[in-house]
This record gives C-alpha cells, structure tokens and sequence, in this order.
C-alpha cells in the first residue's frame, strides 16, 4: 500500500505537521484534493506536489513543457 502524499510530505520535511494539519482542515471543508490545498496555501508547489504523487503511485512523472506536440493531437 503507498503512503499518502501527506506522509511523504512530512518525512521529507517539505511541510511541516502544523501545514499538514491545516491543509487537512481545509480539505474537509472544501472536498479539494490535498495536493491542491497544499499548493493553494502556499506550502509547495506545482511541482513537488508531481514529484511526490509520482512517488506515491511508483510511477514516472513526465514534464510535457519539454516535449513539442503536434497542434493535431491535442
């Protein structure tokens, strides 16, 4: 079973458990995904929040900035 995002968070010291707790408080109040919350208080970013769900799911993140896409696929 992963660790949730949260968990992960907190090990790596990127939140502290005071940010967590109040990320919680407000994602029971608004129904909004953790790592949103996270990024809408100001406590991570964009980016850590794909790192560390990339981590919790054991999958790869992909930066698409980096890619060049056809116009006709999207």
């Amino acid at each position: 079973m992963s660790q949730r995002i949260g968990d992960l968070l907190l090990k790596a010291k990127i939140i502290s458990p005071e940010q967590l707790q109040q990320a919680l408080r407000e994602q029971k109040s608004t129904g909004a995904r953790l790592g949103s919350v996270l990024v809408k208080l100001g406590f991570v970013t964009d980016e850590e929040v794909t790192t560390f769900l990339s981590r919790q799911y054991g999958v790869p993140a992909i930066n698409l900035s980096y890619f060049e896409l056809d116009p006709a696929v999207i």
